[in-house]
């Protein structure tokens, strides 16, 4: 790995089912990128969704375009049931017990709290990554780290479990922190265990649930970790979301939509102000004179960062594949308002179908080629200082 690689991280927002665009512009990059066997990021980090793809990325860090390929043969294929239960008599079965829990009827037995059973999951992620190979990659110099981010029920705090390559150190601070450990299924399953959605996951003594929950800095692993730029490959479109027409507007907002706009806050809101004070803090470091730095023993530095997001609303585009669904968790979602307007975006997130993941591997893969030249640019190691475009919207 050449030292810019090694301190060139990837941050992988989650997202659910929207994980698969991620796959789409990955596969966009690994054409755009010179032929290599190793991977050009050498801080791998990822949440929820995107922790699973960062663990794919790295479970495969001696070839990149390798696994680039699993991956989006993993998006192309996916189905519900690899994913959660989806049957009308167990949604049924889960869903009295999570009402159970809800009213405090009893003592609701763990797992309850939630509407969806994604036991499923579990298995399938164990028969599709390797994660013992992954401390082998660091340890031969092939990959830096790769960091999962949780977040603890019991303390609030946004976690980074690392494998990392030696040297790279724990770290502390207000409502965070990073602890290396032995990555396994359920690091990753507690990452994408949306609160209300799926249920918490216990490692060690502590429960845990997804990772955007309390991640107010999501670029601060990849930077902990060794990174001086980043790449982001984000879910949604950062400008916002375009307003529905009168009926939607004057209608009350559904469970749906307002899941929805809670989920796409977690999911986007902090990376996107993260990004914006990065370019502050960017701004500030170039003002200052490096002596002037050292002399107040101030650990400021440039960042680079290039965000790599959807040019579409993946919502709306949800709604052409809702059809798709199994009929029971079809059902929930139509009651609770989830097949209009704004309320999609929560479709968007549960629709694990190989027909709506291979249409977003798509957008992906074509969004990232449109920005080929930026890529090229970003990348390129003869450059010391990006500028990028207007990130908040990109084209």
């Amino acid at each position: 790995m050449t030292t810019r690689s090694q301190h060139t991280g990837l941050v992988l927002s989650g997202g659910g089912a929207r994980g698969a665009y991620q796959a789409g512009a990955l596969l966009g990059l690994a054409s755009i990128l010179e032929r290599s066997r190793r991977t050009p990021f050498g801080i791998i980090c990822g949440t929820s969704a995107g922790a699973i793809n960062a663990a794919m990325l790295a479970c495969r860090a001696d070839s990149f375009r390798t696994g680039v390929a699993r991956l989006v043969r993993l998006w192309r294929g996916i189905r519900v049931s690899d994913i959660y239960h989806a049957d009308l008599g167990t949604l049924s079965r889960h869903g009295l017990k999570f009402l159970a829990s809800v009213v405090g009827v009893g003592s609701a037995p763990e797992g309850a709290a939630s509407m969806l059973d994604n036991t499923p999951l579990a298995a399938f992620l164990e028969r599709t990554l390797d994660l013992a190979s992954v401390p082998e990659h660091c340890a031969s110099g092939r990959l830096g780290a790769l960091g999962v981010n949780v977040t603890s029920y019991a303390t609030g705090k946004a976690v980074t479990f690392f494998c990392g390559a030696p040297g790279k150190a724990a770290w502390q601070r207000t409502r965070r922190r990073g602890e290396r450990c032995m990555l396994g299924t359920a690091h990753l399953m507690a990452s994408t265990a949306i609160p209300f959605i799926f249920p918490a996951v216990r490692v060690g003594s502590e429960y845990y649930m997804d990772g955007s929950m309390r991640q107010i800095a999501p670029l601060s692993p990849a930077l902990h970790l060794g990174a001086r730029r980043v790449v982001v490959i984000g879910v949604g479109r950062f400008g916002g979301q375009a307003p529905g027409g009168h009926e939607e507007t004057s209608r009350y907002p559904s469970f749906a939509q307002t899941a929805g706009h809670a989920l796409s806050s977690i999911f986007l809101d902090n990376i996107g102000a993260d990004l914006e004070r990065l370019m502050q803090m960017n701004r500030l470091v170039g003002m200052v004179p490096r002596r002037e730095l050292a002399r107040h023993r101030l650990l400021l530095h440039h960042v680079d960062a290039l965000l790599l997001a959807p040019s579409i609303d993946i919502g709306e585009l949800s709604l052409e594949y809702a059809d798709l669904l199994p009929s029971g968790v079809r059902t929930l979602l139509h009651g609770l308002g989830s097949t209009h307007g704004t309320g999609s975006n929560l479709t968007s997130y549960l629709l694990f179908d190989s027909r709506f993941c291979r249409a977003l591997v798509r957008q992906g893969y074509r969004d990232t080629l449109a920005r080929r030249d930026e890529v090229i640019a970003f990348l390129d190691p003869r450059r010391t200082r990006f500028v990028p475009l207007n990130w908040a919207t990109p084209a």
